[in-house]
């Protein structure tokens, strides 16, 4: 009778412990369950984070486009008005900023009588130390990457105040680009004889621009 009461109290201590056990395993595989959601947590906040990185990284970007960006300028000359309509398209074609040279004494009709040995534009060609007297401010005109620089063809060359505006302003750090409108001279001499006078300054190329179409400004503009 001993031993049968000693064996029912033997299984109901072990069937208590097994209970036990398998309450305390429980336990355990609840509170891992719990703790995952904090790991789901860490991680999104990792993204959120690369994500303010990415959009820190497009502003740079979008301010360092605007600093790298290239500033373009027409400045020409123009006696009778054609040069100042090439000077406009050009303008136009590259989104640039205009200034016109303006002569302190304007050119007449009678100045520009080619057929006059006396005349004004005669004398002035005909002298190496010619300088006429520019009217306005273009010092604005140094600040910029690209100039495109117009004139017509006087006596197969630039007019003398063309030279006027390169020995008044600095255009050493510019790339330039001439053009001229003309009534039959190419501007193969000005662009040599610019190149020869002005050896430190940039002059790339050079083009005779007369009655010149959108498409054909549009092919000698830089890009």
């Amino acid at each position: 009778m001993k031993k049968t009461s000693i064996l029912i109290i033997s299984v109901f201590i072990m069937a208590i412990l097994t209970a036990c056990g398998s309450s305390a395993d429980n336990s355990q595989k609840q509170e891992t369950i719990v703790k995952q959601p904090e790991a789901t947590s860490m991680t999104v906040e990792s993204d959120e984070n690369v994500s303010e990185t990415n959009d820190t990284a497009e502003d740079t970007k979008i301010v360092n486009n605007e600093t790298d960006s290239v500033k373009i300028a027409v400045v020409y000359f123009s006696g009778t008005g054609n040069t100042k309509t090439i000077a406009e398209m050009i303008a136009e074609e590259t989104g640039a900023d205009i200034f016109e040279i303006i002569p302190t004494q304007a050119y007449t009709e009678e100045d520009l009588n080619y057929n006059d040995d006396n005349c004004r534009t005669n004398k002035e060609q005909n002298d190496d130390t010619a300088r006429p007297e520019i009217s306005n401010d273009l010092s604005a005109t140094t600040e910029y990457d690209i100039v495109y620089l117009g004139h017509p063809i006087w006596w197969g060359t630039v007019p003398r105040i063309i030279q006027t505006y390169l020995e008044t302003y600095d255009l050493s750090n510019a790339t330039i680009y001439t053009f001229c409108t003309s009534g039959g001279s190419s501007i193969d001499r000005s662009l040599s004889d610019l190149r020869a006078w002005y050896p430190t300054l940039n002059i790339v190329d050079g083009k005779r621009l007369n009655d010149a179409s959108k498409s054909e400004i549009a092919g000698f503009c830089y890009r």
